[in-house]
């Protein structure tokens, strides 16, 4: 990875080691994760089976070669005579006279054969193989969705344990504050106070610091999750991430359905499954078209060219004699070839129809359920960024509180309950806050999913 590669080699000596972003995380997952390596490998198999169909054009060809023996000599009485019938020492066998002398022979055979019309099989195989390698980019597409989707929820997640973790380590440290408070006014034997109050503050302290421990192993549940994902070794410790503001983003939402319809067109061009369905659709028509090719027969040039040579035999013109192991002969011919098995045709026709309106179906019902998960993530989002507005008005009121409870703790115009209730609605307002947001961007990139936009960017 050349990122990785730039960090541990390049980068100027003394200078701390640059935080890993969201960007960092997304390339170093797609480049290892094996969702997208299988995916690249099965395109690269779709492809190498477009080249096959590509080259169905190429002529077959077959080359036998043979060398064999013991050969026996045959060779011809009157060698310059072309007209010439009487052989040396001849022998019934077309092998020679054994007696004479013993020899090799080797020959072989060339033919080749090459389709010159088939009535579309050729150019609907190419159709075919060509629709595999659009599902093959197709399923690329897909795997880097998945994986940039669980990225970057499992980094929205690390942020929001983050969030968690500064927020209750802020509430500890108020609650420290509040101890000494009340330890000093029950050494003062301040009548306001009393050691039940301070019973329920350690109780009340206890609880955070037991949710600071969730919080804390959260963070470190989120950091194996990424280092699994994304290859980093060290990440979290001598690798850290960059910290941002877990904040949603600033969403316009049109008017419900004017927005669905649009998205709708928008998931049918880029959402990949759809594509994968198209593909399929495409792949099957053109097999029915082979299918229905078959029952028309193919027309080709098929030729051949075959010979063979021992030094024990002479070449022999003369076509009543026996030509022996040394010759050559060569042939081209215009062909045609035509398979009866008729009702296996019709069967295969059938099957292949069937399954063009299966996939057909499948795309028809794919295009629904799109549309109602578009829906569906619409009306998430929109609940997310109306539950972000309320608790935003949440929080200004549990602050406020907070603070007046402060102010008025010291000067006994508030109990130790009203103050801890203040602080834990703080908090608890804070969470739920940073919750909301969390909440929003995870709504946000499933509906740039299920339109179809690409989620490997941050």
């Amino acid at each position: 990875m050349r990122w990785f590669f730039y960090m541990v080699f390049l980068a100027p000596a003394g200078s701390a080691p640059a935080e890993l972003t969201l960007e960092d995380l997304l390339k170093a997952a797609l480049e290892r994760d094996g969702r997208v390596l299988a995916a690249n490998a099965q395109l690269d198999v779709y492809r190498a089976k477009y080249d096959q169909a590509r080259w169905l054009w190429f002529p077959v060809a077959k080359l036998d070669v043979l060398f064999g023996g013991p050969v026996g000599r045959r060779e011809l009485d009157c060698p310059n005579d072309p007209n010439c019938v009487r052989l040396k020492n001849p022998s019934a066998y077309s092998y020679g006279d054994l007696s004479a002398g013993v020899s090799f022979a080797v020959g072989g055979r060339l033919e080749a054969m090459l389709p010159i019309y088939t009535f579309g099989k050729i150019s609907e195989a190419k159709n075919a193989a060509l629709a595999g390698v659009d599902a093959g980019e197709a399923g690329i597409e897909k795997a880097r969705q998945d994986v940039a989707l669980e990225v970057r929820r499992a980094y929205y997640g690390w942020l929001l344990a983050g969030a968690s973790v500064e927020i209750l380590e802020d509430g500890e440290g108020q609650l420290k504050k509040a101890e000494k408070k009340i330890t000093k006014m029950l050494d003062e034997l301040n009548e306001d106070v009393t050691d039940r109050d301070l019973f329920k503050l350690r109780y009340y302290t206890a609880q955070v610091k037991s949710m600071l421990v969730q919080a804390r192993s959260g963070q470190k549940v989120v950091i194996e999750a990424l280092r699994f994902l994304t290859g980093i070794e060290g990440l979290g410790s001598n690798k850290k991430l960059k910290e941002t503001d877990l904040k949603a983003p600033a969403i316009e939402l049109d008017p419900q359905d004017e927005r669905q319809r649009s998205y709708l067109g928008q998931a049918r061009k880029l959402r990949p499954e759809l594509k994968q369905l198209n593909a399929a659709v495409d792949a099957t028509a053109a097999a029915v078209e082979i299918h229905q090719a078959s029952f028309y027969p193919d027309f080709f040039i098929s030729g051949y060219v075959k010979g063979s040579y021992s030094p024990a035999h002479d070449f022999i013109e003369n076509s009543l004699l026996n030509r022996g192991y040394t010759y050559y002969d060569h042939g081209l011919t215009l062909g045609m070839r035509v398979t009866l098995d008729i009702p296996q045709k019709m069967a295969r026709l059938d099957e292949a129809r069937a399954n063009l309106r299966r996939i057909r179906a499948q795309k028809n019902q794919a295009v629904e359920a799109v549309g109602l998960e578009i829906k569906k993530r619409l009306e998430t989002l929109r609940s997310a960024k109306e539950n972000l507005k309320v608790l935003k008005k949440g929080r200004r009121a549990a602050k406020a509180w907070m603070r007046a409870n402060f102010m008025s703790y010291g000067v006994g115009l508030s109990s130790t309950k009203d103050l801890l209730d203040s602080l834990a609605a703080y908090a608890q307002a804070r969470m739920e806050l940073f919750k909301a947001h969390h909440d929003t961007l995870v709504a946000h990139d499933r509906l740039k999913a299920a339109v179809g936009e690409s989620l490997a960017v941050p």
